[in-house]
């Protein structure tokens, strides 16, 4: 689950630090779009059991709800 624990971190942090860098709006939101994809398709590949990559999926899929959020509340603060 180490694994699994990095990379949930390294997709949150790829979004904030884009944010950071001041990527734009669609830009920001077409990178949490495709590293969401990233990570579903590093989870299908991987050894894990059909319970626990259904799991994960769904701690990404909030994960992502939640960036998507964030992404939203911080464009919004710039208008």
């Amino acid at each position: 689950m180490t694994r699994f624990e990095n990379l949930k971190n390294s997709y949150i942090s790829a979004i904030q630090c884009g944010l950071a860098m001041g990527v734009g709006f669609n830009e920001a939101k077409h990178g949490n779009d495709v590293l969401h994809k990233f990570c579903e398709m590093t989870i299908d590949n991987s050894n894990y059991s059909d319970a626990h990559k259904s799991s994960m999926k769904n701690e990404l899929e909030l994960i992502k709800e939640s960036l998507s959020k964030e992404i939203e509340a911080f464009y919004k603060t710039l208008r």
